[in-house]
């Protein structure tokens, strides 16, 4: 056996090995000529004829034309995985005696590769009676999990086979195995124990998923090598090597002699357990002595590993199909009850003693921006989960051993060992990650699970299997249970579900913000025009106040020098006419007085407030409007409420707002029948209610939205500043103001709070 290098051990061509076991021989022919180019050296002891007597020759000349002609009628396409297709033959050999054979024929590239094999010298009943088989299948069919299958299946198998130790043997997603059944007449057991990934390197891995059987009858077996037509060897280092892929005769590698060697085995079988195209684990026949299994047993055993392959199949795809149904139940759900407006959040704080029983969780934490929420057994120092997504695959990533991956603490790793993330946004920022808490196991290994390196003579360095199989326990802490792939296919429908509501609700703040964005823009923008308006109506009012002050200052000059002049005219001034003069004079000043207020709150929004009796201040500002009227048909109507409590306010701020009010009324009615004007107070609650009512024409629709703006005069007369005013001086007192129009007219309304507005209040 040539040495094995270290770094090509997992790289090994075994398909090009160019030999074939003792219990068999070779012929390979041309697919199309069917003349013979390749050939064991042992062909003579099962076809009676020698290498050098069949190379280069036809098919038929060496096993009968009849028979040759067959052969392209069979089926020769290798399957995935391979079947035994055994071919009966009789032909003649070179001295003339009868010859029986079994073949196994099979096409791969350019040749037809016929393996032959002696043929049992008595059938075997036992083994094909369709009875026995029938029994032995229900035996396997009965069981609905997954370890009784096993066993099971181990156990009829060891029947079959009378291997010593039969094993079920299943592998792990880090590829290494553990012996999860086990039928043996030995007295130690192997039930339990791992084994390490290194035990079956990549290439055999791959036979396996291609050849469902492997029978090795004596693994010290004289190693038969093949030859060519020119003589020359087959095997990966010659220039023409003959592929073996498909050929149950191929010899072992040495690497593989010398493990069974070193677990004192001499000859074993193998049967590939495969579900959904993987390799889901292997039969793992051992027997301690040479052990030669008849082709029908073979075949026989074939059909329990492909029968046991197929209900694994069925009851791996049973768990997954129904933890998958388990978490699209759960999905549905949860959008059936976002549907109500329910934020992710609170979804996800209803929903998550489910969601952690689905996932075997024990923790659970929603990232959302700057948010984090907790549920279940998770670290008190918080944890960051965003290195995770180097390990990310359709949105999940997982991990048994967090600590590898994100820096941790003795205490963060007991209630977060492993975990899994769900990326819920497209920018990364939101995710929800499901927390598993340290499983501490003890791993019973076959041997200390490590490759074994020794230098030869020549400096290479060389591996060897190991040579120990004693039991070799490995403590393993700071790992989580492992999330397979049934927890991811159920991660991955919940993340569908999750990350579409996150992106919803994302969408519905985005816009939500917008509008509130356009809002607070459009109010601004209001603000800064009331403000300019506002300006403009304090340079207006401090001109007019300037320009009335002085014609107001002289009027009341003019009747007080009146008054004097006739006194000096030795004129006796009548009674009534002097408390017209007086009244005068003091209605100028009012005048006066009023139009400073109006400047001063205009400009600087001053209130001289007090407690008033505010239908004192209605009646007067009546009054003044009623005086100046030309209307000749008016009645004025005052539907004043006497137990009205006093009110914090402006008199004169108050008694302009009801003048104003009351002239836009007189204003409305002209030129109407009847004229009535009515104004009312009344008590509402903690306010007091005025209303101005008019038998005018009502307000037009199109001038409703902005009565009371600036500049938007209510009447054809007028600059508009009038309920602007009136609007600012009732806002200033905590109160506001409003219309209601009807066919008989309209009626402009404000309210005021009967108590003192706090601080800050408007």
């Amino acid at each position: 056996m040539s040495a094995v290098d270290l770094e090509t051990c997992d790289r090994e061509p075994i398909h090009l090995i160019g030999a074939v076991q003792p219990h068999g021989a070779l012929v390979a022919v041309d697919r199309h000529s069917l003349v013979a180019e390749f050939a064991s050296r042992n062909t003579a002891e099962f076809l009676g004829w020698a290498p050098e007597q069949i190379l280069g020759r036809p098919l038929g000349d060496w096993i009968g034309r009849d028979n040759a002609d067959k052969l392209p009628h069979l089926p020769l396409e290798p399957s995935t995985p391979e079947l035994l297709k055994p071919w009966f033959i009789r032909f003649t050999g070179p001295d003339g005696a009868g010859i029986e054979a079994e073949c196994l024929p099979h096409r791969n590239n350019s040749h037809i590769i016929l393996e032959f094999l002696h043929r049992e010298a008595v059938s075997a009943p036992v083994w094909e009676d369709e009875y026995l088989r029938r029994g032995y299948i229900s035996e396997l069919v009965k069981p609905g999990a997954l370890d009784e299958l096993a066993e099971a299946s181990a156990k009829v198998i060891r029947e079959v086979t009378g291997f010593d130790r039969v094993m079920i043997y299943r592998f792990a997603e880090d590829k290494h195995g553990e012996v999860i059944a086990e039928a043996t007449n030995r007295p130690d057991s192997f039930l339990g124990l791992h084994y390490p990934a290194s035990d079956i390197p990549d290439p055999a891995r791959r036979h396996f998923l291609l050849n469902v059987m492997r029978s090795i009858p004596d693994i010290n077996g004289t190693r038969v090598p093949i030859v060519s037509r020119e003589g020359l060897g087959a095997d990966a280092a010659s220039a023409h090597p003959l592929d073996l892929t498909f050929c149950r005769l191929r010899a072992v590698a040495p690497v593989h002699v010398e493990y069974l060697n070193n677990m004192g085995v001499r000859a074993s079988l193998s049967i590939s357990l495969i579900t959904n195209n993987q390799l889901w684990g292997l039969v793992a026949c051992h027997h301690y002595s040479e052990r030669q299994i008849s082709s029908s047993r073979l075949r026989f055993a074939e059909l329990v590993g492909g029968t046991t392959s197929a209900l694994l199949q069925s009851i791996e795809n049973t768990n997954q199909l129904r933890k998958s149904i388990e978490a699209e139940k759960t999905a549905f759900r949860i959008e059936q009850e976002a549907r109500h407006g329910t934020a992710l959040r609170q979804l996800v704080a209803d929903w998550a003693p489910v969601l952690m029983e689905l996932m075997d969780a024990q923790g659970m934490i929603l990232v959302q921006g700057e948010s984090v929420i907790r549920f279940g057994a998770v670290p008190e120092e918080a944890l960051d989960l965003s290195p995770l997504r180097g390990l990310m695959s359709d949105g999940v990533a997982t991990t048994s051993n967090l600590s590898s991956v994100i820096g941790m603490d003795e205490t963060q790793m007991q209630a977060a060992a492993g975990a899994a993330m769900l990326e819920l946004s497209g920018d990364g920022r939101d995710y929800l990650g499901f927390l598993r808490s340290q499983f501490e196991e003890t791993i019973r290994w076959a041997g200390k699970p490590d490759k074994i390196e020794t230098q030869t003579e020549d400096g290479v360095i060389r591996l060897s299997p190991r040579g120990s199989f004693a039991l070799w326990r490995e403590e393993r802490r700071g790992h989580s249970r492992p999330f397979d792939q049934h927890d991811r296919d159920a991660l991955r429908i919940l993340r569908r579900a999750l990350f579409a509501l996150n992106s919803l609700e994302h969408e519905r703040a985005a816009l939500e913000a917008k509008n509130a964005a356009e809002a607070e823009e459009l109010r601004l923008r209001h603000v800064l025009l009331d403000a300019a308006r506002a300006s403009s109506m304090g340079e207006l009012a401090s001109a007019i106040a300037h320009e009335l002050n002085q014609p107001l200052s002289a009027i009341a000059n003019f009747v007080n020098a009146c008054r004097q002049e006739l006194m000096n005219a030795g004129t006796a001034i009548p009674e009534r006419a002097g408390r017209l003069m007086d009244e005068a004079v003091a209605e100028t000043d009012r005048a006066g007085e009023l139009v400073r207020r109006v400047r001063d709150f205009i400009s600087r929004g001053d209130l001289n407030a007090d407690l008033i009796d505010l239908n004192a201040t209605i009646r007067q500002g009546v009054d003044l409007a009623v005086m100046a009227s030309p209307l000749p048909r008016l009645k004025v109507t005052l539907k004043l409420d006497p137990d009205l409590p006093q009110v914090w306010a402006d008199p004169v701020q108050i008694g302009q707002v009801v003048l104003n009010l009351s002239r836009n009324a007189l204003t409305a009615m002209g030129g109407r029948d009847p004229q009535v004007l009515t104004v009312t107070s009344s008590r509402e609650g903690d306010a007091i209610r005025v209303a101005v009512h008019d038998t005018g024409p009502g307000i037009p629709a199109e001038r409703r939205r902005r009565l009371f703006e600036p500049f938007h005069a209510s009447t054809s007369e007028g600059m508009g500043i009038g309920l602007s005013l009136c609007r600012s001086i009732v806002e200033a007192h905590g109160g506001r103001i409003w219309a209601s129009c009807s066919d008989e007219g309209a009626t402009l309304l404000f309210q005021l709070p009967m108590r003192r507005p706090r601080r800050g209040e408007t």
